[in-house]
Parts: C-alpha cells; sequence; structure tokens
C-alpha cells in the first residue's frame, strides 16, 4: 500500500475528497486543525477553517508517472508538494499500551490477554467509540465499578459507548446490564462481551435527550459518563431523578461545572457518597438519602 501525502487548506479539503472519490480515490484521511476552548460546559472545540492541514491518499498500487500527473492537476498543486511512500497495511491497526488501573485490573487488546490472569483483566479492541480506558473518567468511573460487587443488581450504562463499563459491570456479576447510545453501538458493545466471556447486555439505540421518556424502568444502578449538560439533559428528559433506589455513577464532568450536577441530585433528595477528581475531571457517586 501507498500513501499520498499533501498539504491542502482546510476549507477545501472537502470539495477535494469528494473530487477524489469520483475518480476512484476512496480512502483518504485528514485531521481537522482545531483551537480547544472552555465554556461553562467544559471545553469545546473550534475548528480552525484558514490553516493547512496534511491529506493522505492511500492506494494499493505505486502510482505511475501519468497517474501522479493526473493527480497534480486535481489537487492543484506542483510536483514537488506531493509526497508518495510505501507504507505496510499493518500500521493502521491502531495499537494501545496495557493500562493499570488503581485497584489491580487491566485493560489490554486480545493478543495480550494471555499476559494477565483472567480474574483481573479487561479484553478490549476498540472499535473507535469513547472509552479505550485511557481518559480520566473511563479509568475513575471503572475504579468504582471495580471495586464494588453488582452480584444481582440491574445496570444502566447511558452514552456507554465501546461498553467498557458494562463488560466491566458483567465482570462484578451484575445480574442485567442495559446499554443506551445515541449510536449504533451494537454490534462493538457485544463484541466486546464476547471477547471477555460474558453475557451479551442489552443494547438500545437512542437520543435520550430528545426521546423523553424511553427509560422506563428502575435499575439499581445507572453509569452516566458523557458530560455535565448533556447529564443533566438526560436525567430530566427520562426523569432519572424520580428513581427511589438507584445508586447513580456520574462522570464527564468538570471541576468548574460538576456543581450543577451536584446542586440538582441534592434538590431531588440524593447526597453524594463518593467523589474522585483526577486532573481536572470529576466523578461522582449519588444515593438517595434514606
Amino acid at each position: 500500500m501507498y500513501e499520498i501525502t499533501v498539504r491542502l487548506p482546510t476549507k477545501k479539503i472537502d470539495r477535494i475528497i469528494t473530487h477524489l472519490y469520483q475518480k476512484g480515490y476512496y480512502q483518504t484521511f485528514y485531521e481537522v486543525p482545531l483551537d480547544v476552548v472552555t465554556d461553562a460546559n467544559g471545553y469545546a472545540f473550534v475548528e480552525k477553517r484558514n490553516e493547512t492541514t496534511e491529506l493522505n491518499i492511500y492506494i494499493n498500487n505505486y502510482i505511475e508517472a501519468k497517474e501522479r500527473r493526473n493527480l497534480l492537476e486535481l489537487l492543484a498543486i506542483d510536483e514537488s508538494s506531493l509526497v508518495v511512500k510505501e507504507v505496510n497495511e499493518r500500521n493502521y491497526q491502531q495499537t494501545f499500551d496495557d493500562i493499570f488501573l488503581e485497584n489491580g485490573w487491566v485493560i489490554m487488546t486480545p493478543d495480550r490477554r494471555n499476559h494477565y490472569h483472567k480474574e483481573m483483566r479487561i479484553v478490549l479492541d476498540s472499535q473507535g467509540n469513547f472509552g479505550t480506558g485511557y481518559h480520566e473518567t473511563t479509568k475513575d468511573c471503572l475504579y468504582f465499578i471495580l471495586k464494588h460487587d453488582f452480584s444481582g443488581l440491574s445496570v444502566a450504562d447511558i452514552g456507554a459507548g465501546s461498553g467498557v463499563l458494562s463488560v466491566a459491570a458483567a465482570l462484578k456479576r451484575a445480574k442485567s446490564i442495559d446499554t443506551y447510545d445515541i449510536q449504533p453501538v451494537e454490534r462493538e458493545i457485544l463484541y466486546q462481551c464476547e471477547l471477555n466471556s460474558v453475557k451479551p447486555v442489552n443494547v438500545f439505540q437512542s437520543d435520550l435527550i430528545k426521546n423523553k421518556k424511553q427509560i422506563n424502568k428502575e435499575y439499581d444502578w445507572i453509569f452516566l459518563n458523557i458530560g455535565t449538560q448533556e447529564n443533566i439533559d438526560i436525567l430530566n428528559a427520562q426523569r432519572l431523578l424520580d428513581c427511589k433506589d438507584t445508586t447513580f455513577l456520574l462522570s464527564g464532568m468538570l471541576e468548574w461545572n460538576y456543581h450543577r450536577v451536584e446542586t440538582l441530585f441534592k434538590d431531588a433528595g440524593f447526597y453524594l457518597e463518593e467523589k474522585k477528581q483526577s486532573n481536572e475531571w470529576v466523578t461522582c457517586v449519588y444515593k438517595r438519602i434514606s
């Protein structure tokens, strides 16, 4: 496989990719230059449209002189601006380092599953959805889940992503697990369950902010790891704070805005049982006052 790299204005990339697709160049990749800014809800990303970025085009066979000229014309660039190199296809399989959690558990890829004791490992082959275990919010949610015995308990994992939190609850013997995500994640989550030899969870695709009252049963535990405003919107749209005996694990919140969730739970008759902070990210466990 060959990688063709060219630097182009970001604002022209989408149009150029369309033209490439029409000419039979179907494999392309580029990273959008972003500025990271903060607002009341946490972090936001603003696309920098006036910058340039590298566009990578992948082809199976070496680009011959005639094709090179056609491509230069299509991209409206000169010869010196185009870089062609041969790459190993195996390099496109993203690899992850083993993740050592605080409580002795390890997250590893399937090829490393035999390196660790079966009773203290989570096998994860992320297909691109959030939840690889690297982010502070995922690690801290796992810290709370993996130190708890979920035997006989029902769990809802909202904003499930890769399903790693659901897998952890299943490994800790949860009786039933329902996952909810706005994206079509069923195939990935069931795959993660298979990798870890746990019972398949129930997967529901829905926008729980837009589609009100989609959750019509109570759970012993609810995991909600998205973002402060999104957490609040889902709690309100699904009327989850009406649940009388549910323990909530909330994350994705930042030190400058998590108090909004704390106030919401306090007003609904819950108390903060535990809190954990890693860098600016805050994870909380709430229970209803008896």
